[in-house]
């Protein structure tokens, strides 16, 4: 007993769940990852969120994303850029995940296989143009915040900006002052609020620089450190209660963004009317810091539109009247299709998940991790999500690889229970509004189970645990003797050989 066979993990994606690199380093034995990463590093989202004003968290969660992966060198043991998943598909026969994968810079497509899949591709990876008529007959640059020309100068340019959500409010707050001439539309209700952990932030919430000397005080005191992290962290996670609809927290959270944005909107009492929520509470979309946008909203030089585009021309667009406005510049910053359906082929005996999903019946997961009779895969950030998915893989993963697990899939009654519970809890929040917008280990009672033996107990092999042929402590069951956790080794207890002793004289 004790034997972890070795397994093979493929995982889609390297945004934030490069961090499970390190727990698979820490907690699992005897298996190999390979990461397949479309981008040319890793990740994800704030890789590819590059734009004007991309809040200052972006880059250094980007930054700090990297130093892990710099630090542990993932990309040499694991991950492979520039590759493309474009088919999965569960062989039941054999207990694998068939693969096919191409290498963007050689273009060519070759296979391969894994007991596990795990897609870490997340939700926000499929961005989408606006709604709007003839958008490709415009003759200037045209971009989207998702995919932002870095290099692109425009001092002096004339620039529209589509979307007045978070990603927009943040490109004209960073672009106003350079630019001839500025247009926006802000068409839907949006809470914008002060930043967040605003005891620990700037003046008006804004984001500030530690200074070098700040940075040296929390890198010599850690303690001192991890308390400062915990205050933060604390106001934070305080913030869940505010989404309760008809609480004392949802209350007071809509009467300071409210008066906030009446106070910054007072010479602009139409753009009040369109942009304070009047039938959802913040939560219901992502409340939006956005330092400088009122200001930029308040200079000669820029226009703000509540009514629709009237139509993209190639020189610029007509407006809600018939107007026509020259511009150079074209920025979209209208979101990702968030339906959660795959981009690829993703087949589990016979059935492909995307079409599952799209019949109109709609998206049942198992508690955001798993998919009902979809075997070994698993889901960072899935529907209903995120979950403890970090502390739930290894574990999974290691039951197969000690019990001769040859597939472990989510049973259809406990996704549907699950989905039930979901869909009643969330009637209590704000994501049912108007507005567009933890586990510590698996149960594995809700999964069907098929052993790669013909009898289910073959893992218990002599009935022998490894450990007590190896020379570790097999008194593991008690309370440890050391925090670190060290085994019980016998050069250190000659203490308790001379206690003994000593009492029998």
């Amino acid at each position: 007993m004790g034997i972890k066979g070795k397994v093979k993990v493929i995982l889609m994606g390297v945004g934030a769940s490069s961090a499970f690199f390190k727990k698979a380093e820490q907690e699992m034995e005897n298996l190999e990852i390979v990461c397949y990463e479309k981008n040319s590093d890793v990740g994800g989202i704030w890789l590819e969120n590059q734009y004007p004003g991309c809040a200052g968290d972006i880059s250094s969660i980007w930054d700090y994303l990297k130093s892990i992966e710099r630090d542990n060198n993932f990309i040499a043991k694991y991950i492979r850029l520039r590759h493309r998943l474009e088919h999965v598909e569960w062989d039941g026969a054999a207990g694998l995940w068939r693969c096919r994968i191409r290498d963007l810079e050689k273009d060519a497509s070759f296979e391969d296989s894994a007991e596990f899949f795990v897609n870490a591709g997340g939700v926000l990876n499929n961005w989408k143009w606006p709604d709007t008529p003839v958008l490709a007959d415009f003759k200037g640059k045209l971009m989207h915040s998702a995919s932002y020309d870095v290099g692109r100068d425009l001092y002096n340019k004339r620039v529209a900006v589509i979307g007045a959500g978070s990603s927009g409010m943040q490109i004209v707050a960073a672009i106003q002052q350079k630019v001839q001439h500025l247009y926006q539309w802000t068409r839907s209700p949006i809470w914008i609020t002060t930043g967040y952990a605003q005891k620990w932030a700037r003046n008006n919430g804004a984001n500030f620089r530690y200074s070098e000397e700040q940075l040296k005080f929390l890198d010599e005191n850690p303690k001192k450190y991890l308390e400062y992290r915990k205050h933060i962290e604390n106001e934070l996670n305080q913030r869940f209660k505010f989404i309760i609809k008809a609480s004392e927290e949802a209350r007071v959270a809509c009467d300071s963004a409210e008066s906030g944005m009446r106070k910054w909107l007072h010479n602009h009492p139409h753009l009040a009317h369109t942009m304070i929520p009047t039938n959802f509470n913040p939560g219901c979309r992502r409340p939006t810091p956005a330092p400088g946008y009122f200001e930029a909203l308040d200079a000669a030089h820029t226009t703000i539109f509540t009514g629709l585009i009237g139509s993209i021309t190639p020189t610029g667009f007509t407006d809600h009247q018939g107007n026509q406005h020259g511009v150079d510049v074209i920025i979209c910053a209208t979101g990702f299709n968030t339906s959660w359906l795959p981009r690829i082929p993703f087949i589990a005996h016979g059935t492909n998940l995307r079409h599952l999903w799209g019949t109109g019946k709609g998206v049942t997961s198992y508690l955001s991790v798993g998919v009902p009779n979809f075997p070994n895969t698993f889901s960072f950030y899935g529907p209903y999500g995120p979950l403890g998915h970090g502390s739930f893989l290894p574990l999974a993963v290691t039951k197969c690889q000690v019990e001769g697990n040859k597939s472990l899939a989510p049973k259809l009654a406990p996704a549907r229970h699950f989905r039930q519970y979901a869909d009643l809890y969330l009637q209590r929040t704000a994501w049912t509004s108007p507005c567009r917008s933890v586990m510590d280990a698996p149960r594995y009672e809700d999964y069907e189970i098929e052993y790669l033996g013909e009898n289910m107990f073959e893992f218990m092999g002599n009935g022998f645990e490894v450990r007590e042929v190896d020379g570790r402590d097999i008194t593991n069951y008690l309370e440890k003797l050391y925090e670190e956790g060290q085994d019980l080794a016998e050069s250190g207890f000659g203490w308790v050989v001379s206690l003994m002793e000593t009492r029998r004289l």
